[in-house]
């Protein structure tokens, strides 16, 4: 019986055995870059869509990460120094009450203030056409949101009083147009907790550490306030619609090293675990930095699919090191290193012997959905990714023996 990329995806993720391995390449910064310098391959028009290119590699949809520039109204994005979106395919909605939101836009920046009781805090984001031709898809915060003491009550206020409301049908249609072609999941929050959240979003990260331990009772009474938002979000996640939850990303022994995972993300990744476990629903992590001091502490937080998994020569753990340290709890999605598909850095015959040992490593196959790790890059040579298609056809069928 011959499966749906997205059975093959659902069986890998929960253990169980498909016909064949699950291939899923994310192709969207790759293809964002590469319409807008007018540089796809000579075969595809210049208005084919992303998904049309995916049905012509052959794999299934890599549908990890959302399309951040498919911007309904400016009301989508307008948070971003928040770190709060609202978009296309998501879940649930986030509403801000008692906050009056001020908004200018000079050229490429957008200026928010936000106006609450206790004072009032601001931030800066921007997104250039320099940007667009190179791919990225997330606007670059440019000013904090926290620049003073004083700003951490503040912002405290502002998620104290946040309401979380599901949007359920926004995120079927999504999983609708998708279909078969993979498993669409329900988008929860890239950091994992409020610390990670306050890392990734109220502060650049030389200065957050310094917080850290300039002014800890500060960031601990704000991530206090913080944990109403992320108890009404996992509630709504754990209801929602969906085969697979997406929470947290981003994860690096340098940046969220040993002790700080195991203290203030692991703890928040096992309470909606927990939640999703009871309903039978799955949980994915963006795994996507230097994972090797890590790789236990994935394996015990509940994580049950460790997304963007990426091995050396781009990091410094193999794919046997991961399998070992996950001990069949974790599905490992991902295993192609970027490099591996620039010419520059890996000849024709190294590329083809760099895939030909990952497939032994990856044999017998379970627990193991192939992608790129973390994303295929703008000057990919994309020749490579059919090639990967022919060999998951010559090699992938399950169990493996190579």
């Amino acid at each position: 019986m011959i499966l749906t990329h997205k059975e093959r995806m659902l069986k890998a993720a929960r253990g169980e055995w498909a016909d064949q391995l699950p291939w899923a390449p994310r192709i969207d910064l790759w293809y964002n870059a590469n319409k807008g310098r007018g540089t796809l391959p000579a075969k595809y028009h210049r208005e084919i869509r992303l998904d049309e290119i995916a049905d012509d590699i052959g794999g299934g949809y890599h549908k990890i990460v959302p399309d951040f520039l498919n911007v309904r109204s400016p009301e989508d994005t307008i948070d971003r120094g928040l770190g709060i979106y609202r978009l296309a395919g998501f879940p649930y909605r986030v509403e801000l009450a008692g906050v009056e939101r001020e908004v200018q836009k000079e050229g490429h920046i957008n200026s928010v203030t936000y106006h609450t009781p206790l004072g009032s805090v601001s931030c800066k984001f921007l997104y250039t056409e320099e940007m667009r031709r190179a791919g990225v898809s997330i606007s670059w915060i440019t000013e904090h949101v926290i620049k003073e003491p004083g700003d951490y009550r503040i912002v405290g206020y502002i998620f104290k009083n946040m309401r979380v409301l599901p949007d359920y049908q926004n995120y079927l249609h999504f999983q609708n147009q998708v279909g078969e072609k993979g498993f669409v999941p329900a988008r929860g929050m890239a950091p994992a907790s409020p610390r990670q959240h306050i890392m990734r979003d109220f502060l650049d990260a030389t200065n957050f550490y310094l917080e850290m331990y300039d002014h800890p009772r500060e960031m601990e009474q704000l991530c206090e306030d913080m944990e109403p938002f992320y108890e009404q979000l996992f509630r709504v996640l754990a209801d929602c619609p969906a085969e697979v939850v997406f929470h947290g990303s981003n994860f690096d022994e340098m940046i969220t090293y040993p002790p700080f995972f195991r203290d203030h993300i692991m703890p928040h990744l096992q309470k909606l675990a927990d939640l999703l476990h009871a309903r039978g629903k799955l949980l994915i992590s963006h795994c996507d930095g230097e994972n090797k001091g890590l790789l236990d502490l994935i394996a015990e937080s509940g994580i049950d699919i460790a997304e963007a998994i990426c091995p050396q020569p781009m990091t410094k753990v193999t794919i046997s090191e991961v399998k070992k340290a996950f001990k069949g709890k974790v599905t490992i999605f991902g295993g192609v290193p970027s490099v591996a598909l620039l010419p520059e850095s890996m000849s024709e015959e190294e590329f083809e012997r760099f895939m030909r040992n990952l497939f032994k490593e990856i044999a017998p196959g379970d627990r193991f959905i192939l992608g790129v790790s973390d994303t295929t890059p703008p000057d990919a040579k994309f020749d490579r990714l059919l090639t990967i298609t022919d060999m998951v056809q010559e090699f992938g069928r399950l169990p493996m023996k190579i």
